[in-house]
C-alpha cells in the first residue's frame, strides 16, 4: 500500500510538473490514467482554454481508460468532443459498452460509426457481436458481417459462434463453423465451448480429436471446455498428462484445475480431486466449491464449509449448494439451520437454486414441515422445487402429501418430468396400502409417454417393495424385450426379486447379463449376485463370486455374513467377520445382524453376548430392535427365558410385536405358562388381531393341561372374529410358481402331491426319536 501511494503521489508531482511548463496534452493523459475525475476535468480544462483540440489517439487513449471504469458518459463526452474521431476511437467506446453486455448503446454507437463516414473493422464487428444478448440481435450482427465480408476473421467468426452457442442455437453455431473454412483453434474453441454448453458432450469431444488431428494449438480455455465432457477417467487422465506436458498447472491456470477437479469427481476419483486440490498454491471460491463437492461426507463438508468462511472469500450459490447438498441425516440438522440463517443473512433467500437445495437438505433430515414453508414462500419455483418437494415427502412416507403437490404440479405450468414421476412412483412404493400402492404406481407408470431406464427402476422397486416379485421380473423381461435401457440398478432390483422367489435359473440369467454388460464390478450387483445364490441354496457360488469382489464393497461382505448364517456356517462366519477386522473393514448394523444370526442358530449364548457389547464398544454401532431380537431369539432357543425377559426390559429401545411373538413362541416351546401369558398381552396389546398370538397361548394352555383356559380362549377368539391366516408354501418348477394352502386340493396334480407326501410321512416317521415326539405330541388347536 505504501508503494502504490508513493506512485500515486509521484504521478501527481509529474503532472503538476507537466501544467508548469503548460505540457497540457502530457497532463491530460496522466491525470486519465490515474481515474481521477476531478483532476482530468481541471487539465482539460486547461488543454481546451490553452487551444488544444483532441486529436484521435489521445482521445482513445482517455475514451478506454473512463470506459473501461463504466463512467460511459465521461467517455462519450470526450468522444464527442474530438473533431476527427478514427475508427479506433469509436471501438474504444463500443468495446467498453460491450464489455458490459450494453447491446442498445453498442448498435447506436455503431450506426454513429458508420454514418460518420468511417468503415468498420474486425474489432468494431467482434465487439458488436459480443454485445448480443438475444438471437435476434446475434442474427443481425451476422448479417452485417456476411455484408461487409468479414466472415473470413477468426476473432469474428469466434464470436458469432460463441453468441449462437450461449443463446442456445448451436444448429446455427455449428452452420456458421462450418462455413468457416480456415483453421483457427480460436474458433475451434468456441465451437468446443458451444457443444459443451448445449449438452452436446459427444460432438464437443469430437471436435476436441479433430483440433488434435489438424494440429491445431490447445490452449486452458480448449483444455478447460474438453473436460466438461469426460465421463471416463481413463480420458481425463490423458488430457490432465497434456496439461503437465504445457506447464498449465500448479497454479498457471486455476480454473483448468478447477475442471480437473470436477471432471474426478464427475468420474467418481474423489482422491484425485482432493489431490488436485491439495496441489493448488491459491485456490479461489470455485476451487473450494469443487472441494467441497468431493468432501468423503457432510461432517467433512461442513468443516470445509467453515474453513471458507473464516477467509476473506464470499460465499456464492454454488459453494451454498454444495454443502447443502451434502447434509443428509437429522444429526446435521443443527448445522444446516446454520446455513440456512446464513443464507437468509447473505441475500440468496430468493434465490431458487439455494431454496431447491434447502427443501432437499429438509427432505435428507426428515423436516417436511421446513420444506414446504421454504416451497411456499418461493416467488417462482421452478420444477426442481417442485421434484425436491415430491421426493422429501416419498422419502419420509407421506405418500398422500406426495400425490397432492404431484396433482397441483400438474396442474400448474410446470409439467411432471422423468424425476417427478420416479418419486411418485416411490412415494407409492412406500405407501401402507398394497392395493392402494400398486393400483396408483401402474396409473402413472402407464402415462408415462417416453419410457427411461428411471423409471424402469422406480416401478420394479415398487413391485418388489409390495411383494409382487414375479410381476417385477416380468416387468424386466418386458422391458428387455422392447430394447429398453438398463443400469446397474435394475439388475440389482431384479437380482432381489429373484432372490425372493429362490429362482436360481433367472438370477443366473442376470448375473451373465452383468457380466457381458460390464456391470457386474457395480458394488449393488455384486452384492445383489451374492445375495440371490446365497437365498437359492448354492452358497459355494456365492463364495465364489464374492472372491473376486472389490475389497471395499461392505454390501457384499454382508451379503457373504448373511447367506453364511441363514446357512448354518457359523465358523465360516466368524472367519468372515475376523478377516475384516483385519482388513479394516468397519462392520454396520447389517455385519453384526449376521453374526448375532449366527449365534442364535448354534446357541452360542456368550459369543453372542460378547458380539452384542462390542457392537457399540468397539465400532460405534448402536443394537437395534433387530440385533435385540436375534439376542431374545437365542435365550429362547436354549431355555433362558428369565433371561430373555431380563433383556427386554432392560434394552433402550421399546419393544415391538415381533419382540414379544418370540418370548411367547418361547414360552410355548419350553412350557412357561406364567411368562407366556405377559408376553401375550403384551402382544395382543400392540397386535390385537393378530392370530399367532391366540393360537401361541393355547397351544401352551393345552400343553399344561388347563382346557378351561383353552376353552375361554376359543370363545374370546369367535367373539372377536379372528380368522387364523392359512399357512401357505410356494415352490417354483420350470419358470412357474405354484402355490399350495392348508388343506388344499385345487392343485391340478393334487392327488399325485398327497401321495408323495404320504410316502415322505413314512420315511421321516421311520425315524425312533422322531416316533417317540409323534407319540408324545399333544392335541394342538385347529380353526
Amino acid at each position: 500500500m505504501k508503494g502504490l501511494a508513493s506512485l500515486h503521489s509521484d504521478t501527481l508531482q509529474s503532472i503538476k510538473t507537466l501544467v508548469l511548463k503548460r505540457l497540457y496534452p502530457q497532463a491530460l493523459r496522466a491525470s486519465a490514467s490515474l481515474f481521477h475525475p476531478f483532476l482530468t476535468d481541471q487539465s482539460y480544462a486547461l488543454f481546451i482554454k490553452s487551444g488544444f483540440t483532441l486529436d484521435a489517439f489521445l482521445s482513445s487513449f482517455i475514451i478506454n481508460r473512463y470506459a473501461l471504469s463504466g463512467d460511459f458518459a465521461r467517455a462519450r463526452s470526450f468522444l464527442l468532443d474530438t473533431p476527427s474521431p478514427d475508427t479506433v476511437s469509436w471501438n474504444s467506446l463500443i468495446s467498453a459498452y460491450a464489455r458490459f453486455r450494453r447491446p442498445g448503446p453498442v448498435f447506436d454507437l455503431f450506426n454513429g460509426l458508420r454514418r460518420s463516414g468511417l468503415s468498420p473493422d474486425e474489432f468494431s464487428l467482434s465487439s458488436l457481436v459480443k454485445a448480443c444478448d438475444v438471437l435476434e440481435q446475434n442474427e443481425v450482427a451476422h448479417a452485417v458481417c456476411f455484408k461487409m465480408g468479414l466472415l473470413s476473421n477468426g476473432f469474428v467468426v469466434s464470436g458469432l459462434v460463441d453468441g449462437y452457442a450461449k443463446l442456445g442455437d448451436v444448429d446455427s453455431a455449428e452452420k456458421c463453423f462450418k462455413e468457416f473454412h480456415m483453421a483457427d483453434s480460436v474458433v475451434w474453441t468456441a465451437m468446443l465451448c458451444g457443444f459443451v454448453w448445449n449438452g452436446e458432450l459427444d460432438k464437443g469431444r469430437e471436435v476436441f480429436v479433430q483440433m488434435r488431428g489438424l494440429g491445431l494449438e490447445s490452449n486452458e480455455f480448449t483444455l478447460t471446455s474438453v473436460l466438461g465432457v469426460l465421463f471416463d477417467v481413463r480420458e481425463g487422465e490423458q488430457v490432465f498428462g497434456l496439461t503437465l506436458k504445457m506447464g498449465l498447472l500448479c497454479g498457471c491456470s486455476i480454473p483448468l484445475n478447477n475442471a480437473l477437479m470436477n471432471m474426478y469427481s464427475r468420474c467418481g476419483s474423489k482422491s484425485d480431486a482432493i489431490k488436485m486440490f491439495d496441489e493448488m498454491t491459491d485456490p479461489d471460491l470455485v476451487s473450494w466449491t469443487q472441494r467441497i463437492g468431493a468432501a468423503h461426507d457432510a461432517v467433512e463438508a461442513f468443516e470445509l464449509f467453515k474453513l471458507v468462511l473464516s477467509t476473506s472469500m464470499e460465499v456464492n450459490e454454488y459453494l451454498l449448494i454444495n454443502v447443502l447438498s451434502a447434509i443428509g441425516a437429522p444429526k446435521l440438522l443443527k448445522a444446516g439451520k446454520q446455513i440456512q440463517g446464513l443464507c437468509q443473512k447473505a441475500g440468496y433467500s430468493q434465490v431458487v437454486c439455494v431454496n431447491n437445495a434447502l427443501i432437499f437438505m429438509c427432505g435428507k433430515c426428515g423436516e417436511m414441515v421446513a420444506a414446504r414453508r421454504i416451497f411456499d414462500e418461493m416467488l417462482c419455483g421452478d420444477s426442481i422445487s417442485w421434484n425436491s418437494l415430491i421426493a422429501g415427502y416419498a422419502e419420509n412416507g407421506l405418500v398422500k402429501q406426495a400425490v397432492e403437490v404431484f396433482s397441483q404440479m400438474r396442474d400448474s405450468s410446470l409439467q411432471p418430468n422423468k424425476y417427478t414421476l420416479a418419486s411418485i412412483l416411490e412415494a407409492a412404493a412406500n405407501s401402507i396400502s398394497l392395493e392402494h400402492m400398486i393400483c396408483e404406481s401402474k396409473r402413472v407408470y402407464s402415462e408415462i409417454s417416453q419410457m427411461n431406464v428411471l423409471h424402469l427402476n422406480a416401478m420394479a422397486a415398487t413391485l418388489v417393495h409390495a411383494g409382487c416379485h414375479a410381476h417385477a421380473l416380468k416387468l424386466f423381461q418386458t422391458g428387455w424385450s422392447l430394447d429398453q435401457e438398463v443400469d446397474c440398478m435394475t439388475l440389482s432390483i431384479v437380482l432381489k426379486a429373484c432372490g425372493a422367489l429362490t429362482d436360481l435359473e433367472f438370477g443366473r440369467s442376470i448375473h451373465s447379463l452383468a457380466l457381458k454388460s460390464g456391470m457386474s464390478q457395480d458394488n449393488f450387483v455384486e452384492s445383489a449376485v451374492i445375495d440371490v445364490y446365497c437365498k437359492c441354496g448354492t452358497v459355494d457360488e456365492a463364495a465364489k463370486k464374492f472372491s473376486n469382489v472389490s475389497k471395499n464393497n461392505l454390501a457384499a461382505w454382508n451379503a457373504m455374513v448373511m447367506g453364511y448364517a441363514q446357512h448354518g456356517c457359523n465358523d465360516e462366519v466368524f472367519e468372515l467377520f475376523n478377516k475384516m477386522s483385519e482388513l479394516g473393514i468397519q462392520p454396520d448394523e447389517i455385519t453384526y445382524l449376521g453374526v448375532l444370526n449366527s449365534c442364535c442358530h448354534a446357541g452360542l449364548v456368550n459369543e453372542a453376548r460378547s458380539y452384542l457389547s462390542s457392537m457399540l464398544e468397539l465400532h460405534g454401532v448402536a443394537p437395534c430392535l433387530e440385533h435385540y431380537a436375534c439376542m431374545i431369539d437365542l435365550f429362547c432357543r436354549v431355555g433362558f427365558l428369565e433371561d430373555a425377559k431380563r433383556t427386554i426390559d432392560q434394552m433402550p429401545i421399546m419393544p415391538d410385536a415381533h419382540i414379544w411373538q418370540i418370548l411367547l413362541s418361547g414360552c410355548n416351546i419350553h412350557g412357561n405358562v406364567d411368562l407366556g401369558e405377559v408376553a401375550a398381552k403384551k402382544l395382543i396389546e400392540l397386535q390385537p388381531e393378530n392370530d399367532s398370538a391366540y393360537v401361541l397361548l393355547s397351544n401352551l394352555y393345552a400343553s399344561a393341561g388347563r382346557w378351561d383356559a383353552v376353552g375361554n380362549l376359543r370363545r374370546i377368539i369367535k367373539e372377536k372374529l379372528i380368522c387364523k391366516e392359512p399357512g401357505s408354501s410356494w415352490i417354483q418348477v420350470r419358470g412357474s410358481v405354484q402355490y399350495f394352502f392348508a388343506s388344499d386340493t385345487s392343485h391340478p396334480e393334487g392327488k399325485e402331491i398327497y401321495m408323495k407326501l404320504q410316502m415322505l410321512y413314512k420315511e421321516m416317521f421311520a425315524s425312533p426319536h422322531l416316533e417317540q415326539e409323534r407319540s408324545a405330541n399333544y392335541e394342538a388347536i385347529h380353526f
